[in-house]
């Protein structure tokens, strides 16, 4: 058996290098059963771990000294990938805490109030290494005073409120005609932007074109949910988690740290 499975390994090695292998996106029949109950109701242990999880994260910036209170928490809620069909095992849990920012803007007027948060969530991040059932968690805040996407709604997709134990928007499955259809688009997306990434290693790109075109994969998938602010299954999202699932979006960000790291010298 181990011998059989150091040959399969081997075979998608082979077939990933010469572009013969295309990956499959994920769509599941039910939800991610570590975190879902056969009801659809988020299971308690998850819940419980990842309400204590926001609040250590919550309570760290009250202690760096950013005017954040306890009431300024409107609401928490899951989203993406692992509260939908298409999670697949990169899946993080994605989490927002939606925020009545007055408070934190009056007393920091002027400063870029996410940059802020994003930097001290990676700080928090850093020295601690948080994994529910082997996948790891991404948080975000926004404001309760300006929807993305809506009128009330903060993210595209399902949602799932941690503190009320109940869905905001509830997951709606697609059908196979409709999957597939976006599996056709989504390929077309992903051979041209596997066929980028081939020119970018071929002519030994410099890391701001490497930048550019990890910007715009992220421009044109942002773009692709305004077309469909309740849905987050686009072409686009399939050929971002194809380019993910293929090890590319990994290669591209170890070759920037090459290249960004090779810059820099200090001379005797």
């Amino acid at each position: 058996m181990v011998r059989v499975m150091k040959l399969r390994k081997a075979l998608r090695r082979h077939l990933l290098r010469h572009n013969l292998f295309t990956p499959a996106f994920v769509y599941n029949r039910r939800l991610e059963p570590n975190l879902w109950a056969p009801d659809m109701q988020l299971r308690t242990m998850p819940s419980n771990s990842l309400q204590m999880i926001v609040w250590h994260y919550i309570a760290y910036m009250q202690n760096v000294g950013l005017p954040i209170k306890d009431e300024d928490i409107v609401d928490i809620f899951l989203h993406g990938s692992t509260s939908n069909y298409y999670y697949d095992p990169t899946s993080d849990i994605d989490i927002c805490i939606v925020m009545d920012m007055r408070r934190l803007c009056a007393a920091l007027p002027g400063i870029d109030i996410f940059a802020m948060t994003t930097a001290l969530k990676i700080a928090w991040l850093r020295s601690r290494r948080i994994r529910i059932y082997g996948r790891g968690i991404d948080i975000s805040i926004v404001d309760v005073a300006q929807p993305k996407y809506g009128p009330g709604v903060y993210k595209v997709g399902p949602a799932y409120s941690l503190p009320r134990d109940m869905w905001i928007r509830r997951p709606v499955r697609l059908s196979n005609q409709e999957i597939r259809a976006l599996r056709r688009h989504a390929d077309k997306i992903y051979r041209r932007y596997k066929k980028l990434f081939r020119e970018c290693y071929k002519n030994k790109m410099s890391d701001t074109f490497l930048d550019t075109f990890l910007s715009r994969l992220w421009s044109e998938r942002r773009a692709a949910y305004s077309s469909s602010p309740l849905q987050p299954i686009t072409p686009e999202t399939m050929a971002f988690r194809m380019m993910r699932r293929c090890g590319v979006l990994n290669k591209i960000k170890v070759r920037l740290e090459t290249l960004k790291n090779k810059n820099f010298t200090l001379d005797a």
